[in-house]
């Protein structure tokens, strides 16, 4: 039986340091192993090493499978290597999965500022990316998302694409998906942006929507947004197969800062903080991902992920 490590990206064992147990995996294999299982996995954001440590101590209790997201804009290489070094450290053998987003801006140096980006961060150890549209006028979407996208598929890693809000319902989303995939690199799964769930009746709206769409796409989708308290667990047992927390983690443990350190945000990295507000940080985002990871249901999906791709762990 052939251990899970043999399943990490080339790319990501090549930025792990020497005999290290992190396992990042492909969000496509950790789909394929996990299919036909109504579990949500939860995608945690997390800028500074504190919130990422947070989630893996809270995924290696809980046996649970689940993603790390770097901030847009940052730089992907030290974020990746403080991420191995957490899970190394803290989750040996547990797999997880490493998530970042291009966002595409219109125009042809637009996309070429995309592809670039794109390659760097699967070359930084990324295991899954979102390409966002959006700003790209609706004739040319596709073939640009296809064309950023195909960075990350020809990898073997996983493609999401981040629906339009102008194509959310079914039968544009689905035309938008046919699109892209006539360029030749299929999607893995499909994100949503969403409104905040904690308003009345909104989770139980956006369970519906979501449960449309994945069945009109047959895809995975992934909710993207703020979910609010104790909104996640209206979307147990749906068809959702991915909940981003929408930073609740790493506010949480931003707000247990003095305000001096608070006003700096976490943009900044944790260069700057002492080590007793790491541990704030860490200690109170924890909280929020253990809440989340109970939530989704997402309990034992490392084991039963083992199990279904037939190796040792």
């Amino acid at each position: 039986m052939r251990s899970l490590f043999a399943l990490r990206p080339v790319a990501a064992v090549h930025r792990l340091p020497p005999r290290s147990q992190a396992c990042p995996l492909s969000l496509r294999d950790i789909l394929r192993g996990l299919a036909g299982r109504a579990r949500g996995l939860p995608l945690f954001v997390a800028p500074v090493p504190a919130v990422a440590r947070a989630a893996l101590v809270a995924a290696q209790e809980a046996r649970a499978v689940v993603g790390v997201a770097l901030a847009a804009g940052a730089a992907p290489e030290p974020w990746f290597e403080a991420l191995a070094r957490a899970a190394d450290e803290l989750a040996p053998r547990l797999p997880f999965f490493a998530s970042a987003e291009v966002v595409v801006e219109d125009g042809e140096e637009g996309l070429e500022r995309a592809h670039a980006g794109a390659h760097r961060l699967v070359e930084a150890g990324v295991t899954h990316l979102a390409v966002d549209v959006a700003a790209v006028a609706p004739a040319r979407r596709a073939q640009a998302a296809a064309r950023v996208a195909g960075v990350a598929a020809e990898r073997e890693l996983a493609v999401e694409c981040v629906i339009a809000p102008d194509a959310l319902d079914p039968a544009a989303a689905t035309a938008f998906l046919e699109e892209f995939e006539g360029w030749g690199v299929r999607a893995d799964l499909v994100g949503l942006r969403c409104a905040d769930a904690a308003l009345p009746g909104e989770a139980q709206r956006q369970r519906g929507a979501m449960d449309a769409l994945a069945g009109a796409l047959d895809r995975p989708v992934l909710r993207r947004g703020g979910l609010g308290s104790g909104a996640a667990g209206a979307f147990r047992g749906g068809r959702l197969r991915l909940c981003e927390d929408g930073g609740a983690a790493l506010a949480a443990g931003w707000r247990a800062l003095p305000a001096v350190l608070r006003e700096r945000g976490p943009g900044r990295g944790e260069q700057l903080l002492a080590a007793s507000d790491a541990e704030r940080i860490e200690a109170l985002a924890y909280s929020e991902a253990a809440a989340l990871i109970e939530a989704l249901g997402a309990e034992g999906t490392a084991p039963e992920l083992v199990a279904a791709l037939g190796v040792r762990r």
